[in-house]
């Protein structure tokens, strides 16, 4: 903690850090995973986040925006994890949880999973990773994917 710095301040950063996390890859293979088991909405879960990444891929490529804090970048790789438009964690996180929300039974859970989704779209912007609008379009991107893969090929 810096000098002067709010305490709740400090907290709520460190909290964003922990909370950004959550939309981690690895993380969003396995949670699911020990939620819903090896079935096969967890297999088309796992088709619906490569459809995730690679549009949302393109999307950063054709659609190049900077991010809050500037970040560089020297190759393609580099490009889309410098691009901000989409945010590919709020979309990342928004096809699992919402996933998961769909096959909760416990009303606890299903608003814990919506909580977790805000959390981490909040962290995005307050870590100066997005703007509210990359956040809000990956949301989009993440909820439109989600309902394709419940509703229509499942």
């Amino acid at each position: 903690m810096k000098k002067g710095e709010n305490f709740w301040v400090y907290k709520f950063n460190d909290w964003s850090r922990d909370f950004t996390s959550l939309a981690n890859p690895l993380i969003l293979v396995f949670v699911p995973f020990v939620f819903l088991g090896p079935t096969k909405p967890y297999w088309v879960l796992l088709v619906a986040l490569a459809i995730n990444e690679l549009l949302g891929s393109v999307i950063k490529i054709v659609f190049p925006k900077t991010r809050p804090n500037g970040q560089e970048y020297s190759n393609l790789i580099e490009k889309v994890d410098a691009g901000s438009f989409p945010s590919l964690h709020a979309a990342r996180i928004s096809l699992v949880y919402l996933t998961m929300f769909s096959f909760a039974e416990l009303l606890v859970l299903k608003i814990l999973f919506l909580l977790v989704i805000a959390f981490v779209a909040v962290s995005r912007v307050n870590l100066k990773k997005h703007f509210w609008t990359d956040v809000a379009g990956g949301l989009v991107i993440g909820s439109l994917i989600w309902y394709l893969s419940i509703y229509v090929f499942s």
